[in-house]
């Protein structure tokens, strides 16, 4: 039998699996739908702190799992800062590096110079994927332990 310490621990470590879970499937949204709109990504990460395990692929995304299981984020191209709020300045030195580094047109595929419908919709599907989430598990739940009534 576990002592009171080691139920708090397991009561941990499950609420940090949950958490983690949730905030994959929540930044996926936000990842899926950007990228379907040619957003360029530089880093996907779970949680924050130094990175545990990083692997970037062949489209030079970093998937990055952080030692701190308590969130995480997805970074697109040009975020100048964790926020990801540019100011009028910033958005004009953007465009500038970017069109000189990689010619006139680049800029597109950049979140900040997307329509605002697209980024709306960016924004609002990590939210829409935990609602997608929901349903599911208690669609799962309710076919799996759910109890048949007659009237």
């Amino acid at each position: 039998m576990l002592g009171v310490l080691g139920q708090v621990l397991i009561s941990i470590a499950s609420f940090l699996l949950v958490l983690t879970f949730i905030v994959t499937i929540h930044e996926l949204g936000h990842f899926l739908v950007a990228r379907a709109f040619g957003v360029k990504v530089d880093r996907f990460a779970v949680g924050f702190g130094k990175a545990v395990a990083s692997r970037t692929d062949r489209h030079g995304i970093e998937w990055r799992l952080g030692w701190l299981p308590l969130g995480g984020y997805v970074k697109f191209s040009g975020d100048l800062d964790a926020s990801s709020v540019p100011d009028r300045a910033g958005l004009d030195e953007l465009r500038r590096r970017v069109v000189a580094e990689r010619g006139p047109g680049a800029e597109r595929d950049y979140f900040h110079f997307k329509p605002v419908w697209q980024r709306a919709l960016i924004v609002a599907a990590g939210p829409m994927a935990n609602f997608i989430l929901a349903i599911t598990i208690f669609a799962v739940v309710f076919m799996a332990v759910g109890v048949s009534l007659r009237p």
